[in-house]
């Protein structure tokens, strides 16, 4: 028996445009399951709750990165099917693995006969299905939610704007990592166990399996610049790379988990990935 419940943010600028598609795709999904259910949330947080407390077997998350990782936190190490219909403004998840960016054909390709087990990263008892960043990178993520998003569908536009202070005036303190025994200190870090960065550019070669650390040592601007820039010209990250299955952070008190800023309880913890932690639905597109 196939129940799916679909989970979507109503306080979300594009909700009123895209209610009507929502209930035309669950329409399509009757034609898939014996139940479709829609639950909106109501506070931060609450789509893992909603998770995590359905009695559906099949979880999907309508919604941008921010509520893909809430929802992804409810049925990670559990049964449940998962997948995602792509509402948000950068939708890196999907373009990661393969989902359309339009959400009609996203749910027309929802094949509950194609599993894959897919890894999820921890730092400080929270997930993270694609990277988490500090320094400057969650810099940016944080000054764009203390001003607030002026443009709501325009998002891309207000980090670029929310950048500008955090590369000009914002100070960074040296931060530290502990990997096989050797101590690396750093200002600026991303941490991935995928390979696109903001959704369109590659931060370099990925191993699975493992934390790909993405680190520029060195202080000041100009640093800053040279590692992050070449990006943009899909050049790839220009810092220190390296690779871990666990590594230990010293020096953090706030990071950006798959676009979303989050506080970390402690400023020692734990990186870490476990494989296989996530029964995601991957699309079949059909001819």
């Amino acid at each position: 028996m196939a129940d799916i419940l679909i989970i979507a943010n109503p306080a979300s600028g594009k909700y009123k445009i895209i209610k009507p598609l929502l209930h035309k795709i669950m329409v399509l999904l009757q034609e898939k399951a014996d139940k479709v259910e829609l639950a909106l949330t109501e506070y931060r947080g609450h789509g893992t709750y909603l998770a995590q407390n359905s009695s559906s077997n099949i979880i999907i998350a309508a919604g941008g990165d921010g509520l893909v990782n809430e929802v992804a936190k409810g049925v990670v190490n559990t049964d449940k099917l998962f997948y995602v219909l792509p509402f948000g403004t950068k939708n890196v998840f999907c373009k990661e693995y393969g989902i359309s960016a339009n959400p009609l054909i996203a749910a027309k390709h929802l094949d509950l006969s194609n599993i894959k087990k897919i890894p999820v990263g921890y730092i400080d008892n929270k997930i993270f299905l694609l990277m988490a960043g500090v320094g400057f990178d969650a810099h940016v993520v944080r000054n764009v939610e203390k001003k607030g998003v002026r443009f709501k569908l325009l998002k891309t536009l207000d980090h670029v704007i929310h950048g500008v202070p955090a590369f000009f005036t914002d100070k960074y303190s040296r931060m530290y990592i502990y990997v096989n025994g050797k101590r690396y200190g750093f200002y600026h870090g991303v941490f991935a166990i995928s390979a696109s960065y903001a959704g369109t550019y590659k931060l370099g070669i990925i191993q699975e399996g493992k934390i790909n650390c993405f680190l520029v040592e060195k202080s000041g601007r100009l640093s800053l610049f040279k590692a992050f820039a070449p990006l943009f010209f899909w050049l790839g990250f220009r810092g220190t790379h390296i690779n871990a299955e666990n590594i230990k952070l010293n020096g953090a008190s706030f990071c950006q988990l798959d676009g979303e800023y989050t506080e970390l309880q402690n400023e020692s913890t734990y990186i870490m990935i476990k494989e296989n932690a996530i029964n995601f639905i991957a699309p079949v597109k059909k001819l």
